[in-house]
């Protein structure tokens, strides 16, 4: 019965965005001791004016024991685009991150968290970025209706771009994030994550680095509704603005998304 519903109520709408922040706020799982999470693996081979070959693995994971929580993150995709008949084009996206969680106050009302993470997208010429950081989670609002999360972080990052001045940087970043939820009815949720990453020190240009004038902005917000119950339907909206991207993206420094999707719980 669920596969016809699937086929009948199933509509969606994509618009590429380039955004490059990952909203780990989104991949969190419910306290829960045990693992929770799922892995999995997928290929797609199409041929029409062009072949590509497509090969997606993700994986998330996350363990919870008493007042520690880790919680890993996998996702990477490589695509082999054919152009001609001796010509192929490899495209590399990934990105892996891990996180630690400690649960000062009861579950989730202050947390110590540090994390690390590895990014790669050969067509927003980011070949490789490393981040390490850590900071403080406080739960400022949770009622029956309302959630409400501040967080504030400190981050070391190392970024290797493949734009034409081959750009690398080396910087301490703030890593400042809130997260939303707001349940409107009881078959109605809203929710926004939104992060803002300004620069705070660059280890390769002491002399004419400006305090906090580089800095990213990723926000999304979502509404869902429930149809049945195991069926969701959601509508999302996630912007991105860069105030520094690569040269080859200089006019273009803000990007968005919308998208809607059909969730179902299994």
């Amino acid at each position: 019965m669920i596969k016809y519903i699937i086929f009948i109520i199933f509509i969606t709408f994509f618009l590429q965005t380039q955004a490059q922040l990952v909203n780990i706020e989104k991949e969190r799982k419910e306290y829960k001791e045990g693992f929770q999470g799922n892995i999995a693996f997928a290929l797609t081979l199409s041929q029409n004016t062009s072949r590509f070959i497509k090969g997606t693995n993700t994986a998330h994971l996350q363990y919870t024991i008493k007042r520690h929580t880790f919680l890993i993150l996998n996702d990477y995709t490589l695509m082999k685009v054919q152009n001609d008949e001796n010509d192929f084009d490899i495209i590399n996206k990934n990105f892996q991150h891990f996180r630690y969680n400690f649960s000062i106050i009861d579950t989730n009302k202050l947390n110590f968290e540090t994390f690390f993470q590895r990014q790669q997208n050969k067509i927003k010429f980011l070949k490789l970025r490393l981040l390490f950081g850590s900071g403080f989670r406080y739960r400022l609002i949770n009622t029956p209706k309302v959630n409400y999360y501040f967080a504030t972080l400190a981050m070391y990052e190392n970024e290797i771009l493949s734009d034409s001045l081959q750009t690398t940087t080396k910087m301490l970043r703030g890593d400042i994030y809130s997260s939303l939820t707001i349940k409107l009815t009881d078959n109605i949720y809203f929710s926004n994550v939104t992060y803002y990453q300004p620069a705070l020190m660059d280890f390769g240009n002491y002399a004419n680095f400006e305090f906090i004038s580089d800095y990213r902005i990723f926000s999304e917000t979502s509404f869902s509704f429930t149809l049945f119950k195991k069926i969701s339907y959601a509508i999302k909206f996630q912007l991105s603005y860069d105030s520094r991207p690569p040269i080859e993206l200089i006019n273009r420094p803000l990007f968005y998304n919308l998208s809607n999707e059909l969730q179902i719980e299994l």
